[in-house]
C-alpha cells in the first residue's frame, strides 16, 4: 500500500499518515462516512489489492495502472494534501471504469445525462459513449492528445471489446467555441479543439471561471491576472463576453490507427 502511495505521486506528508492505517479494509462504502485521510487510505488499498489484480487478469500494462491512480494524488492536492475528498470521482478509477492513457483520461459511460440537446446529438440517452477528460497539471498539446485518443481506441478495442460505443464524447470550457474570440489564435486550446466536431455550445461560466480563475468573484475587477490566459480572458469578461462550454464529439471510424 505505501509502496503504490509512493509510486502514484502522493505528498510525503499524507505517505506518512498513512502509515498508521496500513491494515485498513478495502471497504468503499465507508467512504462517505469517513475522514479525509481515512477516505484515502481506503482508496489506495482498495487500488492495490482489488483493482491492480483486475488489471493485471486483463494483461492491462502497469504503466496506465500507475497513471489512473495518479490522480488520487492530484486530488489530494486539490484538497491542500490533507487527504482525499473528491472520492465519488476517484471511484470510477477503481472500479476500472476509467483510465488515463497518454495526456488524457477516457471513461466507459452509459450516457445518463439530462441536459444535453440530443437533437443535436448523433446519439441517444442511455447509448455507450467514451467519455474524454482532460486531466489538469499538464500542458494541452495537440499532437500529445491525437497520439492518446489513438492508443485509447486501441486500448477499448484490446481489453474493453465487449464495450460497445460508437463516440468519443466530451463536455468541456476547452471546447466552447466563443474562446477564440478571446484566445491567441495558435494556443494549446484552440487548437485541441480540432479534435472534435463541437455540435454544440452553451453560455455556463461555472467551470470556465474555476478552471481559469480558481474561484469565481463578485466584481470582474477581482480576478487575477497572473498568466496571459487570465488577463484575456478578464479583459473579454469586461467587455461583456461569456465564458461557457461545448459539447464535442469524435465518431471512433475517424480515428486512424
Amino acid at each position: 500500500m505505501l509502496e503504490l502511495a509512493s509510486k502514484i505521486g502522493l505528498d510525503a506528508s499524507l505517505i506518512d499518515k498513512l502509515t498508521t492505517l496500513t491494515d485498513i479494509d478495502a471497504d468503499l462504502s465507508r467512504l462517505p462516512s469517513a475522514d479525509d485521510v481515512t477516505r484515502l487510505a481506503i482508496c489506495v488499498k482498495y487500488a492495490k489489492k482489488i483493482t491492480e489484480k483486475e488489471y493485471k487478469s486483463k494483461g492491462i500494462p502497469d504503466n496506465i495502472f500507475i497513471d489512473t491512480m495518479h490522480d488520487i494524488a492530484v486530488w489530494c492536492e486539490n484538497n491542500g494534501n490533507k487527504g482525499l475528498k473528491n472520492y465519488s470521482w476517484i471511484e470510477h478509477h477503481l472500479k476500472c471504469e476509467l483510465f488515463k492513457i497518454g495526456r488524457l483520461q477516457y471513461q466507459m459511460y452509459r450516457c445518463d445525462n439530462d441536459s444535453l440537446d440530443y437533437d443535436c446529438l448523433p446519439f441517444d440517452y442511455g447509448e455507450n459513449l467514451i467519455y474524454v477528460h482532460i486531466p489538469q497539471g499538464e500542458r494541452l498539446i495537440y499532437s500529445e492528445c491525437l497520439k492518446s485518443l489513438m492508443n485509447a481506441k486501441l486500448f477499448f478495442l484490446s481489453y474493453f471489446s465487449d464495450f460497445k460505443y460508437r463516440y468519443f464524447f466530451s463536455e468541456s470550457w476547452l471546447l466552447y467555441r466563443e474562446n477564440q474570440l478571446f484566445m491567441a489564435a495558435d494556443s494549446n486550446i484552440l487548437q485541441f479543439q480540432l479534435l472534435f466536431d463541437i455540435v454544440y455550445s452553451a453560455p455556463d461560466e461555472a467551470q470556465a471561471i474555476e478552471r481559469i480563475f480558481g474561484k469565481k468573484r463578485i466584481l470582474k475587477s477581482l480576478y487575477p491576472e497572473n498568466t496571459s490566459l487570465q488577463r484575456r480572458a478578464k479583459r473579454y469578461m469586461k467587455r461583456g463576453g461569456k465564458l461557457g462550454i461545448g459539447i464535442g464529439i469524435i465518431d471512433k471510424n475517424d480515428i486512424s490507427v
